[in-house]
C-alpha cells in the first residue's frame, strides 16, 4: 500500500524541505499523497499533483483540529510535525509550543487509523544549548538536564512516548542544529539568510565583513544542518525498521561559558535599512526590500556570543544505514544560490 504523509509547519524550512524531496525522489506508487499544512496561506517551490493543502491552527483545541483534519487525513500513514510558535516569554513560549504538539498529536489519532510513524522534530535547544556549555558532540541518550526557564521539548517528547503506548504505529525524534536552507517566501529561521543580508550591506559600503563573536567561538566549531539532508534523513528514519522508536540526532580566548561578543550585529544593523535598499533599486529589484525584515540579527548575536560549541552527534543514524552529506561550506553556497533564485537577495558574488 502506498504511504499518505502529512507535513505541518509547509511554509517552514523543514516543512518545505521534506515536501520538496517527497515531490522530487519518490513516485506516486511509493506515496500517493502529500498533504501539507500551515497556518498562514500556503507558498511552495515545487508542483506535484498529489499535493494537498490544510490550513490548520493547532493552538486550537484537538477535537476542533480533529474536525478540520478528518475528511483529507483519514489516510495518512506518515506523519511529520516541524511547526513552532514563537513568544518572547519562556513560560509562554512553553506552554504555547507543548499545547501546539499535542492537539496535532491527538487530533491525528483521532482522524488517521492507519497511521504507521510520528516524526517530531525538535533541535539543538533540547540539550540546552543556548543556555551554556553541553558535551560535544551531544548524544541522544544524554540525560535531560532541566533549566530554570524549562524546555518544552521535553514536554513534546513524553507526550509523543505516552500517547504511542500499546499502539501499532511508531515514533521517531529528529535534533537538527541550526538550520540552513531556503523557503519560497523570506524565513527568519535561517541564519544562510541573514549572513546574506550582512554580506552584501558590508560590500555595498566597502566595508570588511568582520566576525561577531569572540576568540573562542571563532576557533572552534559549531554544527549547522542542512534542510536537504533534514528532509533526507527524517524520510528515511520514518520508513525504516531500524529507527522505529527511537531517537536521532541529530585576540584572548573568554572563559568558556561566559557571553562575549566583539560587536552586536543587533547593533550594527540599526542604519543599514537604507543601504538594502538602496542595493535592491541599484539591482533592479524592489521586491528584494522586503527581504531584509526576515533577518535575525538579535538571535544571530545569541549565537556568537557563546563561549562554548554544540556540535550534535548523528552516529546512531549511521550505525543504521543514512550516509547523507552535506559540507557546510557547499550548504551555505546553495543556500545563497537558491536565495537569488527565489529573489529574496540579488544575484551578486557575496
Amino acid at each position: 500500500m502506498s504511504r499518505v504523509a502529512l507535513i505541518t509547519g509547509g511554509n517552514g524550512i523543514t516543512g518545505s524541505a521534506i515536501l520538496e524531496h517527497l515531490v522530487n525522489n519518490t513516485t506516486a506508487k511509493e506515496w500517493s499523497r502529500i498533504i501539507v499544512t500551515s497556518r498562514s496561506p500556503f507558498q511552495t517551490t515545487v508542483c506535484d499533483d498529489r499535493i494537498s493543502f490544510i490550513p490548520l491552527d493547532f493552538s486550537e483545541p484537538s477535537n476542533i483540529v480533529a474536525q478540520k483534519m478528518r475528511s483529507e487525513c483519514s489516510s495518512v500513514t506518515h506523519a511529520y510535525f516541524s511547526s513552532y510558535i514563537h513568544k518572547d516569554e519562556f513560560t509562554e513560549l512553553n506552554r504555547a509550543n507543548e499545547a501546539l504538539f499535542e492537539n496535532f498529536l491527538d487530533a491525528l489519532i483521532a482522524v488517521a487509523p492507519n497511521l504507521e510513524n510520528c516524526t517530531l522534530q525538535t533541535g539543538g535547544k533540547y540539550y540546552n544549548v543556548h543556555l551554556g556549555p553541553v558535551p560535544s558532540p551531544a548524544r541522544e541518550d544524554l540525560p535531560r538536564i532541566e533549566s530554570p526557564i524549562g524546555n518544552f521539548y521535553f514536554q513534546q517528547e513524553d507526550h509523543l512516548f505516552k500517547r504511542q503506548k500499546d499502539q501499532k504505529w511508531t515514533w521517531n525524534v529528529n535534533r537538527p542544529e541550526a538550520i540552513i536552507g531556503y523557503t519560497s517566501k523570506p524565513n527568519g529561521m535561517n541564519s544562510a539568510l541573514t549572513f546574506a543580508l550582512y554580506f552584501m550591506v558590508c560590500k555595498e559600503l566597502g566595508a570588511e565583513a568582520s566576525m561577531p563573536t569572540n576568540q573562542t567561538y571563532f576557533n572552534g566549531y559549531d554544527a549547522v544542518s542542512d534542510s536537504r539532508l533534514i528532509a533526507d534523513l527524517t524520510i528515511y528514519a520514518s520508513t525504516h525498521e531500524k529507527f522505529s522508536s527511537t531517537q536521532v540526532f541529530a585576540k584572548e580566548s573568554p572563559v568558556e561559558g561566559i557571553l562575549q561578543l566583539e560587536f552586536r550585529l543587533a547593533e550594527w544593523v540599526k542604519d543599514k535599512r537604507e543601504v538594502w535598499d538602496r542595493i535592491c533599486d541599484k539591482a533592479g529589484m524592489p521586491t528584494a526590500k522586503a527581504t531584509w525584515d526576515a533577518g535575525t540579527w538579535a538571535f544571530q548575536d545569541r549565537v556568537f556570543q557563546r563561549t562554548w560549541y554544540a556540535t550534535l552527534s548523528i552516529s546512531k543514524a549511521r550505525k543504521f544505514g543514512w550516509t547523507g552529506y552535506v559540507d557546510s561550506y557547499d550548504s551555505f553556497r546553495h543556500a545563497f544560490e537558491k536565495l537569488k533564485e527565489l529573489k529574496q537577495i540579488l544575484n551578486v558574488e557575496l
